[in-house]
């Protein structure tokens, strides 16, 4: 199983990407596993705070989705895999914590973006680089913009460009920098001290702020599958 969590005490616990090659890139079935991690982790009544890392100290080098798929209903099944993910991570009533080494690409970019905090090494490395490949993240889309104003978010989506951990903290994805090595002890470290808190008000805190900011939006999401599957499968079935 590439999605791995291991209970660390007093509440926490660590969901760990565990991925496919040095890149730690995630496969739909890795999606769709590490949705239903985050949905079995929504039913834990012990849990206090969930902090999300990568292996080996690399979050996360990206998404692979199914290859030549022609059919827009085929596509929207794949990507609908990110979706669950999406939905179960903003299902939870406890705070998530992002501990950032190595790169943070695509889905890793968009994890980080949308979990409640985000610590990343100051050589960590983010990148949106969909656009490179002919694809338009519209799903990071739908809820980059409540962080990253839209000339940025623009600007880093066009042009694919990788970004370190300061200026991915001045742009409004990454809430503090650590030294190299240090992003999953510091992670913890925020998750205990959160942990520590009433999880009733915490809770409430969460979604209450994550309702507020409208970091989630369903029709948005489905919105942003059904233009990207129609434009991929026709794609794919004129090549």
């Amino acid at each position: 199983m590439a999605i791995e969590i291991s209970a660390q005490g007093k509440g926490v616990s660590v969901v760990t990407l565990a991925g496919q090659e040095a890149n730690n890139f995630l496969y739909t079935p890795d999606i769709l596993d590490l949705a239903a991690v985050l949905t079995k982790c929504a039913s834990d009544r012990e849990l206090r705070a969930l902090v999300i890392t990568g292996r080996n100290n690399m979050f996360c080098g990206g998404r692979v989705g199914v290859k030549g798929l022609t059919r827009a209903s085929e596509v929207a099944e794949d990507l609908n895999a990110i979706l669950k993910v999406n939905a179960a991570l903003n299902a939870l009533s406890v705070p998530v914590i992002a501990a950032v080494e190595g790169k943070a690409f695509g889905f890793g970019f968009g994890m980080t973006a949308q979990v409640d905090y985000a610590v990343a090494a100051e050589n960590a490395v983010f990148s949106l680089p969909e656009m490179s490949h002919g694809l338009p993240p519209l799903i990071v889309f739908t809820y980059l913009f409540r962080f990253v104003p839209y000339k940025r978010a623009f600007e880093l989506a066009v042009t694919s460009r990788q970004i370190l951990a300061k200026e991915a903290q001045d742009t409004g994805i990454v809430t503090e920098v650590a030294p190299a090595g240090t992003a999953l002890k510091r992670a913890l470290e925020v998750a205990n001290q959160m942990a520590a808190f009433d999880p009733k008000s915490m809770g409430l805190l969460r979604r209450f702020g994550r309702e507020s900011a409208e970091v989630y939006s369903r029709h948005m999401s489905e919105h942003a599958v059904a233009l990207m599957s129609v434009m991929l499968a026709e794609r794919n079935a004129a090549h």
